[in-house]
């Protein structure tokens, strides 16, 4: 029967779709577009079954016992690792064969300019920043399938620009966008438009994070998210294998440096026996500090909204 109910979705988004368009391509400037089919992509969102009620932006409160907005679905199966099943929240994560799925409906549980101010979870932007226009942020339907035994890619390497709806998920189930703007701006002009957690909205409200959220990382060594080729991304510190703050250090000064895609190989609380994870860290791309690089080190596995 779900197997029926999802094909059926399908098929009605297709059909919106195409009557939409009018079967031309879609243009990138054509706003009012891409807004109707977000909102017809949340009104037959086949996740919905699995992430809550769908959440609207203007009436959304916070769940003070799961620290996520109210209606969605907080929950991460016994099978998952620790690693993951003691830090994710406000999506659902499951095991599917050599696979970690996660769906999202991508709400943050910050505040947010982008909530607009008839929302109680609005809040203004800070000194020094700037409205994105009209974008709002509005409930996805995104689904992750990352690798649970990640490996470094042998030969060229995928880049993080390479069209993915998304290229990670962070603790607090929201998008990780790459190092990279919106065709005709920069990432470092940009970032002026970032709520006061580091966050914003893309035309179709797809609220996101190139940066560090500052609600789940604020220039420490916190676990900030997975990205989609399994490996783990960390604040702008390393915590060199201990629970202790004191010697939390930037990479590089104790162990070993970054690579241009702002990742290395180290020992970590959470992996005492060392893995490659990404760190929070200056990017030559953006000019700015991101969430990765242009690359990623492992293969990334698969994500759509």
């Amino acid at each position: 029967m779900e197997r029926k109910q999802i094909l059926a979705t399908t098929s009605l988004l297709v059909l919106f779709v195409l009557l939409l368009t009018n079967c031309k391509p879609k243009s990138d400037s054509d706003e009012d577009t891409l807004l109707l089919l977000a909102v017809a992509a949340s009104r037959i969102c086949a996740n919905s079954a699995y992430t809550g009620t769908t959440v609207v932006a203007s009436t959304a409160t916070l769940d003070t016992n799961t620290d996520c907005i109210t209606g969605m679905t907080s929950s991460m199966s016994a099978d998952l690792p620790a690693w993951i099943r003691n830090n994710f929240k406000c999506a659902v994560g499951s095991v599917s064969g050599s696979n970690y799925v996660f769906r999202s409906q991508n709400i943050p549980n910050n505040k947010s300019y982008y909530f607009g101010t008839t929302s109680p979870r609005y809040e203004a932007l800070g000194s020094g920043q700037k409205s994105a226009g009209n974008n709002q942020i509005s409930s996805q339907c995104f689904v992750y399938t990352i690798p649970s035994s990640p490996s470094p890619k042998s030969g060229s390497l995928t880049g993080t620009q390479s069209g993915y709806a998304s290229v990670g998920i962070t603790v607090n189930g929201l998008a990780i966008f790459n190092n990279a703007a919106a065709p005709g701006d920069t990432l470092a002009t940009e970032a002026q438009t970032f709520d006061q957690y580091n966050g914003h909205p893309q035309s179709s409200g797809v609220y996101h994070h190139h940066s560090q959220p500052i609600n789940v990382s604020n220039n420490t060594a916190d676990l900030i998210g997975v990205l989609i080729d399994g490996y783990p991304v960390y604040g702008l510190k390393c915590d060199n294998g201990t629970a202790a703050i004191g010697d939390d250090n930037t990479p590089g000064t104790v162990g070993p440096a970054l690579d241009s895609n702002h990742g290395h190989t180290a020992a970590t609380v959470l992996f005492p026996s060392g893995i490659y994870h990404y760190h929070y860290a200056l990017d030559a791309t953006a000019t700015i500090n991101t969430l990765i690089g242009s690359y990623f080190h492992g293969t990334p596995g698969t994500v759509s909204n």
